[in-house]
């Protein structure tokens, strides 16, 4: 065997070690982003996780109101599979209880309070009671 048949079958296998070397997290997330725009989403992608699981990547990114799924298949990098979920909704309270809000609430009990006596409407409480 000659040393350019040597040279080539080298060749021949280096390339076919790239084609399965895999991914990296940063190169899947830009893949699934990227796909993402081209559907329309143009703002607020915020990846949150991307893991290889057997022969596919996943990676999870986070929308305005939505969380997108999209499946990456590991050895020809092409989009196997995307779905997008809304969010869980969260309840949140529409007085939440901060430091400001209790003292905005004390203010208007102590002036309450300071008013009705000013009011004399003190005298009658004990004959309710």
């Amino acid at each position: 065997m000659s040393t350019a048949d040597e040279e080539e079958e080298s060749y021949y296998e280096g390339e076919e070690e790239e084609e399965t070397q895999l991914l990296n997290a940063e190169e899947v997330t830009l893949i699934a982003t990227n796909f993402l725009r081209r559907l329309g989403n143009k703002r607020g992608l915020k990846p949150v996780k991307a893991t290889l699981e057997e022969e596919r990547y996943i990676v999870d990114v986070e929308l305005k109101k939505k969380i997108a799924t999209v499946q990456i298949d590991a050895i020809n990098q092409g989009i196997k599979e995307y779905e997008i979920k809304g969010k869980a909704k969260e309840i949140v309270s529409s007085f939440p209880l901060t430091r400001k809000n209790i003292f905005l609430i004390c203010g208007i009990i102590i002036i309450a309070i300071l008013v009705s006596g000013l009011l004399g409407v003190q005298s009658f409480l004990p004959s309710l009671l």
